[in-house]
């Protein structure tokens, strides 16, 4: 199945068909402004100016409600793709043969152009007058002929699936796209396409074909991240289940259901490759209460509660079949009693509905060429509904079908309506109650069979007929109980969860209301005692705090039967470590038995994973276990820690927490992180406050900006000191806006909360909760305020804080942390939970503040550090950059080997004191360290920010660290090299100015090396950099500092640059740097008046010279067309400079002023304007 082909046809099919019902609409007069006018004259329906027969009008009066009641986007989009899934579904009936004619109505079996349809009409049995398709094609009207034929064609198929197509004279037919036969029609590209046909021999098909189609939509509806709308709801929530996952929740909850009720059935497990059985020996003992050997098949009903396109009804379609040929059943009776008896479904998604009914039926054909034939006759009930809601039923309508105004009967008819209010946002998980459908049924009877009495209550007996019918079946669907349920359920996270929803779920499933994947872990009214139940969905459930009642609910009630852990990469359609997976099989009862787990979360290869489970299924060695889930009482939290050993249970439950010991707790919420956060080179210097030991000392240093952990990559020890937090006065402005946040949110949002403010300022350890890995502690220094996402650790008397760093980031902390918090997000109370073992130890804690002191150097030989004082290259005496770098090298290597050698006795330390050496060993690898070795690459460019830095002026040649970064300028900083006047560089194609960057640069390496080594110096960076073929060191450099400087610079500046390109454009007439903390209002005027007039004039005196030296007879042809395109290039230049100063004129005459507090992205927006400024944007 080429499933890239797939996808951009339902995109483009999408698009296009939504373009052309658009453009139908428009010619009955309906866009997004004007309704539908009907007006009737002389026995004609005009519309839109336009004559129609009458008889259509029932047709326009149904688009005239459609549009009313849904509106014009959403019944564009429903009638986009109604058309869109019958084209899918005849051409699945022609490549298959199902067609009830056995013509091709989309295609030629013969390799005509035009479709079999058009040309043997006359043989089929269609509701079309064939006179007027013949004067049609006579008249040369292929596409009108053709239309009338697809259409009938379309209602023919009514009798056997109506579901998807609906009786003639529907209104979505009014609006079927024209030119249905063009080359570029949604028809001609899906018939022409090899790989497409090839995909139609699957009847997954439908599904992906559905996923895709909705892709561009659920895209959109992820990247607005706000809450979802209703008609959002099925867009956002729905994914495809791997074929490998479906066949493992089928096999083993409906074939496992059987085969323990018929062991003499258990060859049929042969046909099933995911089917995992338990080999304890009383198995069978412990189960057989629940066993009901009486079991028939046709008693058996399974219930995909969320079934989107129906792939598991499918495949159930497949084991059911199975069961019913071992039983003996006549191959013709199987397909319809599955049908009828065995599969139902629920979504409230009405195109999923309607291809996931289609799908079964096709399956149900694919086992009886005669099914369809046998529907069309006899007729089928399909137990699958799209769930409607009752929102737009008026209480007249009630009190019409109650036949009272109040009453008994009006309150259970009423009732009846109510429990399905919001039915579209809250589907299955609605638990009706008002299921006694006896008055209903006769009532409906009574109305379909009889014309309204009163005249006055037509709409009222209309708007019955309609309802009734899918809400009566419905409820019989949902009142149920069912022996079987598999679900691939939405999800939806609280955050994206509209009010409606988030309050239902509230009321209704306490206790997994934070996503809907968990409360459909709760729909016990559709289970039986003895039912099983699979799913597959995300692991948070097995071990987030927030679901900690919901596992020990399935702990104490229910038995987890089986459970392939799969981890990330369980849907294609989704990629990284954030959203992990888990399938599984429940019990509805508990059973004293072991578990059958396969944990599959470090098989990083989505298509690794199933082949692993099978091997790991064969073997049952690595990666399996066999688990009592009573044990998970045991653990805190009560996490689904299956992989837990005898040994770690000990522990967890003989040794104290952490929280004897230290205080772990998270930080401050802002509210609005633009606002309130920096990176801590965005501002001035003198503005920030460093080494305030409580609140009092920040309050009296009259600073604005302090450090602030916020979590951030893997590093141990020491580092990820990037941030800075607005507390001046305290916090003052942070708490004013927390104050107001919550006056008009509720409560519980919590926004611009000071959470633990005691504990601000002060030692601790801090970490990153939420990460892609392991955790990594880093000491804290006095000073910080902390996050959320960087909570703070505060150490008590009975324990060193150095210890307690070395355990925490020792592998055994790790080990009980994968049973504590396995999601990745590593919050203070997993971490509090932590089972600590105290062993007094000098050599633990000198090795750990090495560690830190290590680490803490490392970090700051880079000058994203605010203890960064000089480039590491220039900390030698050594008169080659060569040199320097190789004894820059040798010492991060040594220092490597020492953390890693100090970290490996770490290990050792606690995993003897805790007897864990058959869980762990102490190695340590050199990626799972915290020192960033010397790369020549990086290095030499780091090399040359901090030359620039020199340059600028915030860095100097006569002192450590920061010079100048804000506040009063101090020229005796720089007697050696001088800076540039304003802070402003010129990089150049060739040396135009006194100050040009090449000149400058001999100067600084002359200065920081040797006079006699800067030609050395300058190959030896231009190697590094890597030079062109027949490019000098000059040259490359230069290059360097024109194209690649500013984007290395905004890396390395976390995209917050304080170097600001202005830029002319591609033709580089003028790449000037400005510092930012150096920027003054007329900067930009300087830049204009004194260099880019200045350049100007460079660029005019080269073209002259080369008009001159063009004009000489004697040149070569190659010579001449050398000079012509140096001429023409500098013309451009001069084209492009004329346009620039005008953007540059207009900035520099506005004097714009910039407040270094509001940060880069404020003020570098105030001169980039979206483009149509002079600033390079931000790369």
């Amino acid at each position: 199945m080429n499933k890239t082909e797939l996808k951009y046809f339902a995109i483009q099919a999408r698009r296009q068909l939504i373009d052309k019902v658009k453009t139908k609409a428009l010619m009955y007069g309906i866009d997004e402004k004007n309704d539908l006018e009907i007006q009737e004259q002389f026995g004609q329906l005009m519309i839109n100016d336009k004559q129609y027969p009458l008889y259509m009008k029932p047709a326009f009066n149904s688009l005239k409600n459609q549009l009313k009641q849904k509106g014009y986007k959403q019944l564009v989009e429903e009638v986009a793709y109604t058309w869109f899934n019958r084209i899918i579904a005849i051409r699945y009936m022609e490549v298959h043969d199902y067609l009830p004619e056995k013509v091709n109505v989309l295609s030629s079996s013969v390799g005509r152009v035009d479709p079999d349809i058009l040309f043997e009409y006359e043989t089929m049995d269609l509701p079309v007058k064939q006179e007027e398709i013949r004067e049609l094609l006579h008249a040369g009207d292929t596409e009108g002929a053709y239309r009338q034929l697809f259409i009938a064609q379309c209602n023919a198929l009514s009798s056997i699936l109506s579901f998807l197509f609906e009786k003639i004279q529907d209104y979505s037919e009014l609006l079927l796209p024209d030119f249905l036969l063009d080359a570029e029609s949604v028809i001609k590209k899906l018939v022409r396409n090899d790989e497409l046909n090839n995909s139609f021999e699957e009847i997954e098909v439908i599904g992906w074909l559905y996923q895709y189609y909705i892709a561009e939509e659920k895209d959109r509806v992820f990247a607005q991240k706000s809450k979802y709308k209703k008609e959002e709801i099925p867009f956002a929530t729905q994914l495809f289940t791997p074929k490998w996952i479906v066949q493992y929740m089928v096999q083993n909850s409906l074939g496992r259901y059987w085969t323990e009720s018929h062991r003499e059935d258990e060859d049929l497990i042969s046909n099933w490759g995911y089917f995992i059985k338990h080999e304890e020996e009383d198995f069978h003992e412990k189960i057989a209460p629940y066993v009901n050997k009486e079991l028939r098949v046709e008693d058996i009903k399974l219930l995909d509660p969320a079934m989107g396109s129906g792939h598991i009804l499918v495949y159930a379609f497949e084991v059911f079949h199975q069961i019913y040929e071992k039983c003996g059943y006549p191959e013709r009776d199987i397909p319809r009693l599955i049908i009828e008896n065995n599969l139902y479904g629920l979504d409230i998604d009405d195109r999923a509905y309607q291809l996931a009914a289609f799908a079964v039926v096709m399956k149900a054909s694919s086992y009886s060429r005669r099914f369809l034939r046998n529907v069309e006759r006899e007729g089928i009930q399909l137990n699958l509904a799209s769930i409607e809601e009752t929102n737009h039923i008026s209480n007249d309508v009630i009190a019409y079908i109650a036949q009272e105004e109040k009453g008994n009967q009006y309150n259970q008819v009423k009732n009846f309506f109510n429990q399905y209010y919001n039915a579209k946002t809250y589907g299955s998980l609605i638990n009706v109650t008002e299921r006694d459908l006896t008055f209903i049924e006769e009532r409906f009877e009574h109305i379909q069979n009889n014309p309204v009495e009163d005249l006055f209550f037509a709409e009222q007996h209309n708007t019955a007929k309609e309802v009734l019918p899918a809400l009566v079946k419905q409820t019989k669907i949902m009142r149920n109980e069912y022996d079987v349920v598999v679900m691939n359920p939405p999800y939806m996270g609280k955050g994206s969860m509209n009010e409606e929803i988030s309050t239902f779920l509230k009321n209704s499933y306490p206790d997994s209301k934070t996503d809907l994947f968990t409360a459909f872990m709760e729909i016990n009214h559709y289970l039986k005692k003895e039912s099983l139940y699979a799913a597959i969905n995300q692991h948070s459930w097995m071990f987030s705090s927030s679901y900690q009642k919901l596992r020990l609910k399935i702990i104490n009630n229910k038995n987890i039967d089986s459970m392939l852990h799969i981890g990330p990469r369980a849907f294609e359609e989704i990629g990284g470590e954030v959203v992990q997976s888990t399938t599984f099989v429940l019990r509805n009862f508990f059973l004293n038995s072991k578990g059958l787990y396969f944990r599959l979360v470090d098989i990083s290869n989505k298509n690794s994973k199933e082949k692993t489970f099978l091997n790991i299924k064969e073997n049952k060695e690595k990666n399996f276990y066999l688990s009592s889930q009573t044990n998970f009482l045991d653990l805190p939290n009560n996490p689904i820690a299956y992989w837990c050993t005898e040994k770690v249970y000990s522990i967890f439950l003989n040794e104290k927490e952490l929280s004897k010991y230290a205080i772990p707790r998270v930080g401050l919420q802002t509210g609005d992180n633009e606002r309130f956060l920096r990176l801590w080179h965005e501002v001035e210097l003198p503005k920030l406050g460093f080494g305030s030991s409580n609140a009092e000392d920040a309050v009296s240093s009259n600073k604005k900006w302090f450090p602030y952990h916020k979590g951030g990559e893997f590093k141990k020890w020491f580092g990820n000191n990037y941030y800075i937090v607005n507390w001046e006065n305290n916090g003052e402005e942070i708490k004013e806006f927390g104050h107001y946040l919550n006056s008009i949110k509720k409560p519980s949002s919590r926004m611009g909360i000071a959470n633990s403010e005691e504990f601000y300022f002060m030692e601790g350890l801090t970490w990153s909760s939420l990460t892609t890995g392991s955790i990594s502690f880093r000491y804290s220094y006095p000073g910080f305020l902390f996050d959320t996402k960087g909570p703070i650790c505060i150490i008590k008397e009975k324990v060193n804080l150095y210890y307690l760093l070395g355990l925490l980031n020792s592998k055994v902390s790790q080990l009980f942390l994968n049973f504590l918090s396995p999601t990745l997000d590593y919050n203070p109370g997993a971490v509090s939970k932590l089972p600590i073992i105290v062993e007094k130890s000098d050599e633990i804690e000198i090795a750990v503040i090495e560690n830190v002191k290590i680490t803490k150097e490392n970090w700051d030989s880079y000058e994203i550090s605010w203890g960064f004082s000089k480039h590491p290259l220039l900390t030698s005496d050594e008169s080659y950059l060569s040199e320097s770098f190789n004894q820059w090298s040798n010492k991060t290597k040594e220092d490597l080997n020492k953390l890693q050698s100090n970290e490996e006795n770490i290990n050792e330390f606690f995993i003897r004191i805790y007897g864990l050496y058959d869980e762990l060993d102490s190695v340590i690898e050199e990626k799972n360290t915290s020192i960033k070795l010397a790369n020549l690459e990086t290095d030499i460019r780091a090399f040359l920010s901090y030359f620039i830095g020199c340059l600028t002026g915030r860095y100097s040649l006569d002192s450590e660290g920061l010079s100048y970064a804000g506040g009063e300028w101090d020229d005796s900083k720089y007697s050696s090299f001088r800076p540039t006047p304003n802070g402003i560089i010129h990089f150049t194609e060739s040396t135009y100015f006194g100050d040009d960057i090449i000149l400058r640069l001999r100067e600084f390496l002359k200065l920081a090396f040797s006079p006699d080594t800067v030609n050395e110096n300058l190959q030896w960076l231009a190697e590094a950099l890597e030079m062109k073929k027949g490019e000098d060191a000059e040259a490359r450099i230069r290059r360097y500092f024109l194209d690649e400087f500013f984007t290395d610079h905004c890396k390395l500046y976390q995209k917050r640059p304080i170097y600001w390109l202005v830029d002319s454009g591609k033709q580089k007439g003028l790449r000037t740097l400005i510092y930012m903390q150096r920027y003054q209002p007329e900067t930009m005027a300087t830049i204009r008046f004194e260099h880019l007039q200045e350049i100007q004039a460079k660029y005019q005196n080269e073209i002259t010279d080369l008009e001159n030296r063009l004009v000489n007879p004697n040149l070569s042809a190659s010579e001449k067309k050398k000079l012509t395109a140096e001429k023409t290039s500098f013309e451009k230049k001069m084209d492009e400079l004329r346009e620039f100063d005008k953007r540059l004129a207009e900035i520099a005459n506005e004097e714009i002023e910039i407040d270094l507090d509001d940060g880069v992205k404020v003020n570098h927006e105030k001169l980039y304007r979206g483009g149509k400024g002079v600033l390079a944007k931000i790369k």
